[in-house]
Formats: C-alpha cells, structure tokens, sequence
C-alpha cells in the first residue's frame, strides 16, 4: 500500500515539475492573499547555508510589492535605471553583444511583467562565509516555483533582481543594509488565458547522463 502511495506521489511532484514554465502573460485577476502566503512560506523553509549565517536569525527575509503599491513604480523605475549604467559598463569591455543589447533595451523599456504581475516577491538572503547565498537563493525560488505551480499560479523570475543588492536606494526601500544581503526575485500571478508556454527542449536522460 506504501509503495503504491509514494509512487503516486512522485508521479504528482514529477507532472509539477514538468509544469514549471515561466509565465510571461499574466490574467488581471490577483490570487488570494492566503495563495501568495502558502508559495512565500514554501521559499522560507528552503535549505541554507548554516555555516555561513551562524547565530543569525534574520538570514533570510521576503518582500512583497503588490503592483496597486506606489512602491512598485519606484521599484521598477530603480531596476530600470540601475540596468542602464550596467549596459553601459559591459559595452565598454565588450561591446555591443546580443545580451548588452537585451538590457539596453530594458533600460528603456523598463522590466516587463513587474507591473503586469499582481505581485513582485523578492527574496534576500544574508551573505556570509563560505558565500553561498546565491545557492539558498536558488534553492528558496525553486520551492516556491514548486508550489505556485502545483496550486496552478504562475511564476516569472526577474534575474535582474540580482544586481540590486548593492544598490543604496533599492535596499533602503526594501528596509535591508545595503551590501549585507544576496538579492533574488520573481513576480506571481495567474497566467493569462491566451497564455501558451514556450516549447524548450530540455537534454533527454540517455544523451545527457553518464553513469560511473
């Protein structure tokens, strides 16, 4: 009976994590408060670096910025500003490479979905030694893609996120000391009825997998 209540299980997490496409077109209609609760509380008991923040009780701290806050605008309107000296800086060592021009284009366009989306989440994690922020990051984003997915809210990480944690205007914003955290985010909400998936091909298991 056990055997067969673990198989079942594992074939539900495995068609959830098939479903873990990014949403780019988000429904106008915003998900309950109780929904964004449960996906926020999935990214906090996410694995960390207990080394690295030892004796520390506020290493891991979420913001949520609902797009009706005046605060998103600002927000979005820091990133923006802060991807532009960024293009500038990586056309200089490197010229106008399709990836420059990609935030180039954001630094004038502004960062789409942060003001579509119902919500914009971000998530901070404390920097410490050994500096594996970014892994409990990634291991605290991947949880709440996980249970967004499976109560069929959709998610859309906003990497740019990243790049903010040295910012002294966006942290003061976020309440954090600039510096001090490694910074991550996404933006959450239904997808859009009209929404189609990308079609990535992902490596098969018998071409990408080498037994020793």
């Amino acid at each position: 009976m056990f055997e067969n209540i673990n198989k079942k299980h594992s074939n539900a997490l495995e068609d959830i994590i098939k479903a873990r496409h990014t949403v780019r077109s988000f429904d106008s209609k915003v998900p309950e408060k109780e929904e964004i609760e449960s996906i926020i509380k999935a990214g906090l008991i996410a694995p960390f670096g207990a080394l690295a923040v030892t004796d520390k009780t506020d290493f891991r701290r979420v913001i949520v910025i609902p797009n009706s806050s005046s605060d998103n605008a600002t927000v979005a309107t820091i990133m923006k500003n802060r991807i532009g000296v960024l293009a500038d800086e990586l056309e200089k060592k490197v010229g106008l490479a399709p990836f420059v021009q990609n935030l180039k284009r954001v630094s004038q366009q502004g960062i789409p979905s942060i003001d579509k989306a119902p919500y914009f989440i971000i998530v901070a994690e404390r920097k410490g030694v050994p500096a594996v922020a970014a892994q409990s990051l990634s291991y605290s984003l991947c949880n709440m893609w996980l249970k967004a997915t499976s109560i069929g809210i959709g998610v859309q990480l906003i990497s740019a996120t990243t790049q903010m944690d040295s910012d002294p205007e966006f942290c003061k914003l976020l309440g954090l000391p600039c510096g001090e955290y490694a910074l991550d985010g996404c933006v959450l909400g239904y997808p859009a009825h009209d929404y189609q998936p990308n079609t990535i091909e992902y490596p098969t298991y018998d071409e990408s997998v080498t037994w020793m």
